[in-house]
Parts: structure tokens; C-alpha cells; sequence
């Protein structure tokens, strides 16, 4: 009886295993996958049109895409597949006529379970899409919304525990690709099947797709679609309260070999010249610099870095114990002679130092981005690269008031500012005009890059993506060039060598940004929803940092040789009022108050500074005469000597003479005379300020107040008189004498004083 079961259900088995497991036939029959709901012309994805999307912190399309429900009001949420499917390598960037097309990658176990027997399949769709409408649809659909056909074609992986990856090549042949000869875009991914503990169904595990075009025979030359591609160079560049770079591990890993920033300088390496514009916040040089340099804390005698000959800095020797800094120095300095010879060759925008939230500064200090201008200048100048001045804000988003500080400088908005019946055109333009002004557009969806569930912006989907939209816009003889501005945190991946090679088709062409060509349609103004103005870094934030800035500007300029902190100081507190410093950017990298935490440290630090110099003089001056001297004392407790300047403003009829500088050695103190001239009696007020050598106040004025007696002319002629006495009694003291003795008769012997008469006197007898 039980053989008898076991031979009726035999077939039943194989049945359900051909069923599950074995590839479909390709052509038309091609097999709906991951329960969608839509054709692939994207009628699911439709809803997500029009979307408006802010750069966030992911790396992969899946939270994107979340992004753009979210945007558009929809609270779908794609499937999340426990098998991650990746796709490193595409043979044939178009269909081609015969060849096979070749895709390699990698098949990722992201559950907490084992999974077995992974048949791993190449699919493709059946019909293409045939506008640039229906392209941005469906770059913008999940997994869930997209209709995919299992071909013929698969390998198996047998066992993958969790977390664990295997590779995966498939080589497919032309004909049984399940691409007919129609000319437009078509689905190519891939998809993996397994088996986990509840079992085995038809439903991918897991999926990776990208778009792939198809040429038409043409009868005649194919006008080409021209792109102007912007590269970011863009990154948070917070500093702890002591000056060093904050997150130092993040910009090993985005600096060192297969990391965010040395894949984004390698594609635009690969760029031919003019074919590629660099986008670049200058406080990412100065911070890759500092890393060159060790990352060393801020002090008194850490002058600016300043490039050498070859744009790389006089790096400070790391400690040899620490091979961990010493690696990210070398990679860092690596990064900077390249970048250096990049943007020496291709055409750069420069954005206001530490990508400043010009949004922000518009509502609450506009002085920040005159600032930020001024510092952005100083880098390109230092490293001798040519850089227009440029706004782009990193969600595309940008207020009235912050277009009309642009001051000539290049801005570009996405496409997602501009009105419905404009950004969900056929055609969204490439720029717009303003109140005479001229504002290019950047493709929200464009700039994306390829589908979900892969990172858009990988070197490879993004490559298709700009196929697949050229080839699209050459058929509706799109001439107006698509601005394509990649995403601030846009990672190209390491595999980029044949990027530019592989875009050298006949009906793509790539430009540098360029000027509006004065047909752009005119706007009123552009859309800035008003929960906008809740994102912004607050007016607190820019009241510390301008606090900051003027700190260090007057430490710098009491120190005799310039050490850079003025420059050090606001190039601190732009980046502390960065974009990347807002509040929401900061919580999706669990970065939460660690901005506002950092400047008040790095107040706080100047502060102290300051009040280790002394300026002690007298409140009450008593002279003695109309003119006399009284003491100042400077305490200098700093480590280096200072060099201060003295500047009086008295009421009249007083007069103050000081030293013109007064230098105070390292941890010593020094006493100088000031001299005081009044040309009357009386209390005089005098306001005394202590400057720096060129007269520029450095501390806060002291009221001294001097009390002059004009009582010269008396104690000279008491003198005088005093000494005429003296005199005049000696005189007639002499004159008595003189007299008195003149009048004193002489003694004759033998004369008798009273009547003259002479007396014989005897002389006795000699013996």
C-alpha cells in the first residue's frame, strides 16, 4: 500500500519541483514574479510620479525608495528579501546583436537562517519601456511593483549560512535572452530562489535589476541626448571642541581603497576632459589635509596647512606606533595629489566653504555666506584651481531669499522645486528663469541613477540609467541638455576603469554644466515647503558660530606671526552650520547633538585662550603736576609671545603717550609707562583699548580717570624766594662781619691804648 502512494505521488513531486525550481520559458511567456500588481510600462510605480525627495544618509535604494513613498504620501513599503543580490559586472551595456551578454555578482545571505539550493536565474521583460516618463517610473519602483521573466539560464549555490556570500556568473546567449527586436529599454536582472525552513515557493529571494537598451535600425543619423554629469565631493566635516576631525574611522574607510571618496575621484579620474564637472565643498580638501597631517589637535602654533609645490601638505610624521594613522595619512595624502590633478583638469563648482546651510543663513546671518565665499576662494586659490562659485543645496531645496544672495554664483535646484506641470513633464527642463535670474535643474529622478533594489548611483547603474534615459530623449529629439547632479553621498563602487568608455555611444553625448541658453521657462519662484524652515540650523547655532569666528580673529591677531587660527576658527564654525549639520542629518547618522556640543567646546577653547592675556591698569590717577607717568601691566600666560597695540581717546585738555606696540614674552608679564599731559587742572576721563599692532580693537576699553593739579608756578616761587632769603641773610651776615672788623683798632706795644702815650719799659740783662 505504501509503494502504491509513494509511485501516485512520485509524479505529483516532480511536478511541484519543476514548478519551483526550474526556469521558465522565455519569449512572451514570460513569468510574473514577487506578486506584482503591474505592468512593466509602470502603472504601479505611477504613484510614486512627481515625488519630492531629500538626500538622506543611505546607501542603497531600498531606504530610497522608502524616501519617495514617504515623499509622495504613500505608506507602501517594499518587500524585504532575506537573499541580497548584487551585480558587479555586465558585459554588454546595450542588447547586443549575437554575443551573449555575461553578468557577474554576488548573492548575499541577509537572514538569521540557512539557506539551501539557491538556483540563481537571469530575467528579463518582454516589453520595453519607450519614454523617459515611463523610465523615471520605473527607476523609481520597488521589487514589489516590477514584472520580470525568468529565462532559461541559471546556476545553483548550494548552502549560504547567515551572512555568508557567494559569487555568481551567468552567461546568456542572445537568443535566449527573452528580448525580442523592438528597440527601447528593458528589464535584465537577476534572481535568486531558495530553500530556507518554511520551505521552497516560486517567488524570488532575492533580485537585483538594471535597465538595458535596445538599439533600433536606423535609417538615417540618431540625434544624440547631451548630459552634463556633476560629480559630488561632499562630506560632514564636523571637528571635536579640541580641533581635531571628528569621526576620524569614517573617513579612513571613505578615503582608503574601496571607499566612498576615492571611488567618486577615480570615476572622475576616468573622466575625459569636459565630459564631467566636479561639485566640491573646499572643507573636505582642508579636512583630508588635516588627516594627512595626522589629525592633529587645534593649538597655538598649528599654523593653516598650506599646500606645498605639488598641492601635498609637509605631513607631520604620525607616531610609528600607530600604523592605523599612519595608514590614513598616506591614503589621504594620496587622495589630495590626485584630486589636485583632477580638478586642475576638469571644470569645477565650488560650494560655500563646509557646504554651508544657505538656506539657513538666508533667514538668519547672511554674513556666514560671504564668509563661506571668502574661505571657499582661499582653498581653490591655495591649491591653484581654477572654481566657479556655486549653491547647491544637497535636497535640492532653496528659498527666495538665499537665490537672491547668489551674487552671480552657478545655482542648481532638482527638478522636485519646480511646479507639477513642469516637473512631471515628458520634458522637465534644464533650468528656469526667476526674476531675470536663470536657475538650472537638476532630474530628481534622473540623478538617482538605476533601479532599486541596488545603489543608483553605482557605477553601473548608473551607467544604464544614462544609456537607457539617452536613448530614450535621441528618439524624442530631446536637444536640451539633462543636468545630472549625483547624490551628496553617491558611491560609484571601486569596478569604474570603463565608466566614460562605455557611454561613448552615437546617440549620447556629455558636456560640462553650462550657461542656461536663455529659452528657459519663467517661474514666479520655486517651491520650499514651509516644514523646510523647521530643518534649518537655527539662529542660535549661527549666533555661537559668529561668536567663534570672532574669537579666533582676535587671538589670531594678537599672536606676532600669523598661525592661521582666525581661518581655522570660521572654518570651524561654517562647518558647524553646514547642511550636514542639521538636526535630521545628524540623527540619521546617530550623531544627535554632537554639532552644537562640539562648537560651544570650541568656544569655549578660544575663551580661554583670551583670558590668559591680562591688561592691568590704575581706575584713579593722581599727577602731580599737569604732566606725569602711571604704570600698565600686560600678563601674558600663553605659550607663545603677543604683540599688543594701545589706543587712548580722552575728553580735552588731557593728552596720553604710549608705546605703539608692546611685546610680551611666553608666560611673562610687562610693565610700561604711559605718560599723561593735561594742559589744565582738574579730572579728566580717559577710555583706554588695547589693540592689536594695526589698531584693531582686541579687548574691552577700561575708564581710567586722571586728576591733574596745576600748581607748578607756586612751588617755583616759593623756591625761588626761599633761595633769594637764604642768600640775602648770608649776604649781610658777611657784610656785618666785614664791618665788624674793620672797625676793630690794632694793638702797638709800648702804646698805652687809652691815650697813646709811649712807656719806657727796662729790658732785662742777658744773663
Amino acid at each position: 500500500m505504501i509503494r502504491l502512494l509513494a509511485a501516485l505521488l512520485a509524479p505529483l513531486v516532480v511536478i511541484a519541483g519543476l514548478v519551483l525550481g526550474l526556469p521558465t520559458h522565455q519569449g512572451e511567456d514570460l513569468q510574473r514574479v514577487i506578486g506584482a500588481q503591474a505592468d512593466a510600462d509602470g502603472q504601479a510605480a505611477a504613484a510614486l510620479g512627481g515625488a519630492v525627495t531629500e538626500a538622506t544618509t543611505a546607501k542603497h535604494a531600498a531606504p530610497r525608495a522608502a524616501s519617495l513613498r514617504a515623499a509622495a504620501g504613500t505608506d507602501a513599503t517594499p518587500t524585504a528579501l532575506p537573499l541580497g543580490v548584487t551585480m558587479t559586472g555586465l558585459s554588454s551595456a546595450v542588447v547586443p546583436k549575437e554575443k551573449a551578454v555575461v553578468v557577474r555578482g554576488r548573492v548575499v545571505n541577509d537572514s538569521d537562517e540557512t539557506w539551501t539550493d539557491i538556483n540563481v536565474y537571469a530575467c528579463s521583460s518582454g516589453a520595453p519601456i519607450t519614454s523617459s516618463h515611463e523610465l523615471d517610473h520605473a527607476a523609481e519602483a520597488t521589487t514589489d511593483d516590477v514584472v520580470c521573466g525568468r529565462t532559461s539560464v541559471f546556476t545553483t549555490i548550494d548552502s549560504l549560512a547567515p551572512g555568508a556570500s557567494a559569487a555568481y556568473r551567468l552567461k546568456v546567449d542572445r537568443d535566449r535572452l527573452g528580448i525580442g527586436s523592438q528597440p527601447g529599454v528593458y528589464w535584465f536582472g537577476v534572481q535568486a530562489l531558495g530553500t530556507s525552513t518554511e520551505g521552497r515557493d516560486s517567488v524570488a529571494d532575492g533580485t537585483v535589476r538594471t535597465f538595458l537598451p535596445q538599439v533600433g535600425e536606423s535609417a538615417g543619423p540618431r540625434p544624440d541626448a547631451a548630459f552634463s554629469l556633476v560629480l559630488p565631493i561632499r562630506a560632514r566635516t564636523l571637528h571635536t571642541a579640541d580641533g581635531r576631525l571628528a569621526n576620524p574611522d569614517t573617513w579612513a574607510t571613505d578615503l582608503g581603497t574601496g571607499g566612498r571618496l576615492s571611488n567618486m575621484l577615480a570615476l572622475a579620474a576616468s573622466a575625459p576632459a569636459g565630459e564631467a564637472t566636479l561639485l566640491v565643498d573646499p572643507a573636505v580638501v582642508d579636512a583630508v589635509r588635516e588627516l594627512a597631517a595626522g589629525n592633529p589637535a587645534r593649538d597655538l602654533g598649528t599654523a593653516t596647512v598650506a599646500p606645498s609645490d605639488d598641492a601635498s601638505p609637509a605631513a607631520a610624521d604620525p607616531d610609528p606606533q600607530d600604523d592605523a594613522t599612519a595608514a590614513v595619512a598616506d591614503d589621504a595624502a594620496a587622495w589630495l595629489r590626485s584630486f589636485t590633478d583632477v580638478a586642475r583638469r576638469l571644470p569645477v563648482l565650488a560650494l560655500p566653504y563646509g557646504d554651508l546651510d544657505v538656506a539657513g543663513a538666508s533667514h538668519h546671518d547672511v554674513r556666514a555666506l560671504a564668509r563661506a565665499r571668502q574661505e571657499s576662494e582661499a582653498v581653490f586659490k591655495d591649491l591653484d584651481v581654477a572654481a566657479t562659485p556655486a549653491i547647491v543645496p544637497p535636497n535640492g531645496l532653496l528659498p527666495a531669499e538665499a537665490r537672491e544672495l547668489a551674487d552671480g554664483a552657478t545655482v542648481i535646484v532638482s527638478s522636485a522645486a519646480l511646479p507639477d506641470s513642469l516637473a512631471t513633464a515628458d520634458a522637465v527642463p534644464s533650468s528656469v528663469s526667476i526674476g531675470g535670474e536663470q536657475v538650472l535643474v537638476a532630474g530628481s529622478s534622473l540623478s538617482l541613477g538605476g533601479p532599486g533594489p541596488t545603489d543608483g548611483s553605482r557605477a553601473l547603474a548608473l551607467r544604464q540609467r544614462l544609456l537607457a534615459e539617452g536613448l530614450l530623449r535621441s528618439d524624442e529629439d530631446a536637444t536640451d541638455p539633462a543636468l545630472v547632479v549625483l547624490p551628496y553621498d553617491a558611491d560609484p563602487g571601486p569596478r569604474v576603469a570603463h565608466f566614460f568608455d562605455e557611454l561613448d555611444r552615437s546617440f549620447l553625448r556629455l558636456t560640462g554644466v553650462s550657461a542656461p541658453d536663455g529659452t528657459a521657462p519663467e517661474l514666479e519662484d520655486l517651491a520650499y515647503p514651509s516644514g523646510q524652515l523647521d530643518r534649518e540650523i537655527p539662529h542660535s547655532t549661527f549666533a555661537e558660530a559668529d561668536r567663534l569666528t570672532e574669537l579666533g580673529d582676535t587671538l589670531d591677531r594678537i599672536l606676532p606671526r600669523n598661525a592661521g587660527l582666525a581661518a581655522t576658527a570660521a572654518r570651524e564654525a561654517l562647518s558647524a552650520t553646514s547642511y550636514f549639520a542639521r538636526d535630521t542629518s545628524l540623527a540619521a547618522a546617530e550623531l544627535e547633538g554632537t554639532a552644537t556640543a562640539n562648537l560651544g567646546g570650541a568656544v569655549a577653547w578660544f575663551d580661554d585662550r583670551l583670558a590668559s592675556v591680562d591688561v592691568s591698569v590704575p581706575r584713579f590717577v593722581i599727577l602731580g603736576s599737569t604732566e606725569g607717568p602711571f604704570a600698565m601691566t600686560v600678563t601674558n600666560d600663553l605659550t607663545r609671545p603677543i604683540r599688543l597695540g594701545i589706543r587712548a581717546t580722552t575728553t580735552g585738555g588731557l593728552d596720553i603717550r604710549a608705546p605703539r606696540t608692546i611685546n610680551v614674552p611666553a608666560s611673562s608679564s610687562r610693565t610700561v609707562n604711559l605718560v599723561a599731559r593735561a594742559t589744565g587742572p582738574g579730572v579728566h576721563s580717559v577710555v583706554l583699548v588695547v589693540t592689536d599692532e594695526d589698531g584693531h580693537p582686541i579687548r574691552k576699553s577700561q575708564d581710567i580717570s586722571i586728576r591733574s593739579r596745576d600748581v607748578g608756578w607756586v612751588i617755583w616761587l616759593i623756591m625761588g624766594g626761599g633761595a633769594a632769603l637764604l642768600f640775602g641773610a648770608i649776604a649781610l651776615r658777611w657784610r656785618k662781619r666785614l664791618r665788624a672788623r674793620a672797625a676793630t683798632p690794632a694793638v702797638v706795644p709800648g702804646r698805652d691804648p687809652e691815650d697813646g702815650t709811649t712807656t719806657d719799659t727796662e729790658t732785662p740783662e742777658a744773663p
